[in-house]
């Protein structure tokens, strides 16, 4: 059954949406991954296959390249406006699948603005785009991409048994359940006692990241959270943190009363893989009683020497980003 949709541009994405869809296809399985390479697409093949999976919550990656939404005709008309574009096709039935879109910028192409777009696209522009770069598809965008796919839950494939393969670390995220912070909430992970002394002593560096952690938002209040490490997976979970006498939360909090959702606390959740001495998590700020998803994003921090303290900062599905740390409890 295929769960994830590559919609791209023929004229100038045919490349990068092959490459993707092997290394979607290595993760997830090529029966999972959808991908019309005909030459006259967005036609009965891509409706009656997402049509198909309809109640399975599919995913469709939109490769963004300047001619995605800029190609035209030799007239200077937008192919985007015809309506029997196959893009366009492909768009508009992603959209009435209910599908989740996940625009992907292809090496810096532009999201378009809303008022550039026909009126039933413009609902493309509402949803966070994700960097694709030649440059940094294996090493950082690919497994952000896995990691949010996973998070939309889609499972892996099984993995393969063999022996020039067992004990082989995978380049590319494990399942993202994500944590993030909703723009302004201006929270920061750390612990409660001070930074370590840099001429102190040195201590016997340990060899996992398991442990007793905090999380303190900036107006004092601290949370239990818990690391654990098992091989290069490593998950992180807090305690439920309250917000609902924050004013930067007021609104949204309101906004959710209006049709009938109370929330008074929030859970940070994320699991990612260490990469040397980085580690890369997806992220989600989920409600303190589990029951629906706040935000989500992508946690990436730098392990110091002594792996005590974690640096780096959190890039949330509304654009913004965050400088976060996080300090061992002991």
């Amino acid at each position: 059954m295929n769960r994830i949709f590559i919609s791209y541009r023929s004229a100038d994405g045919t490349k990068d949406a092959s490459r993707l869809a092997d290394d979607l296809g290595d993760v997830f399985g090529a029966e999972q991954v959808f991908l019309d390479r005909h030459d006259l697409r967005g036609g009965g093949s891509w409706r009656e296959a997402i049509a198909s999976a309809i109640g399975k919550r599919p995913v469709v990656l939109l490769l963004i390249t300047p001619a995605f939404f800029g190609a035209r005709h030799d007239d200077g008309h937008l192919r985007i406006e015809d309506a029997d574009d196959p893009v366009r096709g492909e768009i508009q039935s992603a959209i009435a699948a209910g599908a989740t879109l996940m625009p992907l910028r292809v090496d810096g192409a532009p999201m378009p603005t809303a008022d550039s777009l026909p009126e039933p696209l413009r609902s493309v522009t509402e949803w966070h785009a994700l960097p694709l770069r030649t440059d940094d598809w294996s090493a950082l965008d690919l497994p952000r991409v896995v990691a949010d796919i996973e998070r939309l839950g889609v499972p892996r494939a099984a993995p393969e048994k063999s022996a020039g393969t067992a004990g082989k670390r995978r380049l590319v995220l494990s399942s993202g359940i994500a944590l993030a912070a909703v723009a302004g909430a201006g929270i920061l992970l750390r612990s409660a006692y001070p930074p370590v002394d840099a001429t102190a002593p040195l201590s016997v560096v340990p060899n996992t990241l398991d442990g007793d952690w905090f999380l303190v938002s900036t107006d004092g209040q601290r949370t239990p959270a818990h690391l654990r490490q098992r091989g290069d997976t490593v998950e992180l979970r807090t305690e439920p943190v309250r917000i609902d006498s924050r004013p930067e939360w007021a609104n949204y909090i309101a906004s959710l009363a209006a049709d009938g959702t109370q929330l008074s606390h929030v859970r940070y959740t994320a699991r990612g893989e260490i990469f040397g001495d980085e580690l890369d998590m997806a992220l989600m700020l989920i409600s303190g009683d589990g029951s629906f998803e706040v935000a989500g994003g992508n946690l990436h921090v730098r392990k110091s020497a002594d792996a005590r303290i974690l640096d780096g900062k959190v890039s949330l599905n509304t654009g913004d980003e965050e400088v976060v740390r996080l300090e061992r409890a002991r």
